[in-house]
């Protein structure tokens, strides 16, 4: 990275902030398409991203690559955004019923909804247990399809840290998910993370 082009950027120059930006689109676009899976909602959400990430480029204190950076800020805002949608979605919903509306539902039997969804949930709730390091290499693997390669290239680590990451989040999720299951409870418990 260059670190004129970046200085000049925090100080508010747009032009340098386009320069150190461009070469990254594609990556922002590719999350926030990953977690709206909508054409519109994709974009709205790279266009949050990027005026996220001008607001905070003076407090981007370099301890991560800025393509890991950037990858944060957009799922950080995609998350947001499917939040906000889920409430709106919601609260439709209940107005509609209130209104007397009953629509037939053509999804798979509540059992089965409800089991996908509280094993979504545990492995979401999983995920957030682990380390970021961890997390971010595993779902950038796992999610995105990502080679070891690329995922080195986005994180600033070597490909054999990445290797190593990707397997002890492994481990740790089939842990946490193990203890779960063993305690009997619906909720995700603590995961004592020990240092590496």
């Amino acid at each position: 990275m260059d670190e004129l082009v970046l200085r000049r950027a925090r100080k508010g120059d747009t032009a340098a902030f386009e320069q150190l930006i461009t070469p990254h689109e594609q990556l922002v676009w590719r999350v926030c398409w990953h977690y709206t899976h909508h054409q519109e909602d994709a974009r709205d959400c790279a266009q949050e991203a990027m005026v996220k990430a001008w607001r905070s480029l003076p407090h981007y204190r370099q301890d991560c690559s800025l393509e890991t950076w950037l990858y944060r800020i957009a799922a950080s805002c995609c998350i947001d955004f499917l939040r906000r949608k889920k409430r709106t979605t919601s609260d439709s919903t209940d107005q509609l019923a209130e209104a007397g509306f009953d629509p037939a539902d053509p999804s798979p039997q509540p059992e089965e909804t409800a089991i996908r969804q509280d094993e979504k949930r545990q492995l979401r709730e999983a995920l957030d247990l682990l380390p970021e390091d961890m997390r971010t290499a595993l779902i950038l693997s796992a999610v995105e399809g990502r080679k070891y390669e690329e995922i080195a290239a986005i994180t600033g680590v070597a490909a054999g840290t990445v290797k190593s990451r990707i397997n002890r989040a492994r481990q740790k999720l089939a842990e946490i998910l193990s203890r779960r299951e063993q305690s009997g409870s619906s909720a995700v418990q603590p995961f004592e993370r020990r240092s590496t």
